[in-house]
């Protein structure tokens, strides 16, 4: 794992699982962020549809693999990879991209996860009062991990993803704890650069 001459990290998980927590924590160990999800985004204002609504991005998502390959967000993301860098590529949904990823870079990929109770929490603090109640939350949650439908293919499957993953973290303590737990990975596969997470706060994530 990781012997080639770039090192790229995928993160993937469930929602509000902290996966943005482990990109932070690789960016400030020199790696160069890739926002997975950016052409989605980049299609959608161009087109001037409403982006904080989730069923644009899913649209667009679907219309994008049916029109130019299931692969097309690896394919996008492996257009800013260059010689000799150190890259993390944030978030992840589907199984035909870890395994573009996998077979172009040798990357290594993460699954992280949480408590539901946990993350429940976490989406109503991130939505700042949000008054998604908790079996909504459960049935997003699930469709995501397992989708269903007609366009169910094309769809982010959280599920699959897990199953290729190299390495499973389990976030439901600190962010120094879940700091401690990355550096083991880092050390496990001799990716070099680490610092001292002595100097971050203790709270919960």
């Amino acid at each position: 794992m990781v012997k080639a001459k770039n090192i790229v990290i995928g993160i993937t998980g469930t929602m509000t699982s902290g996966k943005a927590a482990i990109q932070y924590f690789l960016v400030d160990r020199g790696f160069k962020s890739i926002r997975f999800t950016r052409p989605i985004l980049k299609e959608g204002l161009k087109r001037k549809d409403d982006m904080s609504n989730r069923k644009n991005w899913l649209k667009i998502l679907v219309e994008l693999r049916k029109e130019k390959g299931m692969d097309i967000l690896a394919r996008y993301a492996s257009d800013k990879i260059k010689e000799n860098e150190r890259y993390v590529i944030c978030p992840i949904r589907d199984a035909v991209d870890i395994e573009y990823l996998k077979k172009k870079y040798n990357a290594l990929i993460i699954f992280i996860d949480a408590p539901f109770e946990t993350r429940y929490k976490r989406t109503f603090l991130k939505e700042l009062g949000s008054n998604m109640t908790k079996d909504d939350f459960k049935k997003k949650d699930d469709f995501e991990i397992k989708p269903t439908g007609k366009d169910k293919t094309y769809l982010p499957n959280i599920g699959e993803c897990k199953k290729l993953a190299d390495e499973i973290i389990m976030n439901d303590g600190s962010l120094n704890e879940l700091n401690e737990k990355l550096e083991k990975i880092l050390r496990k596969y001799k990716i070099p650069d680490l610092i001292d997470t002595d100097s971050y706060d203790d709270f919960d994530i």
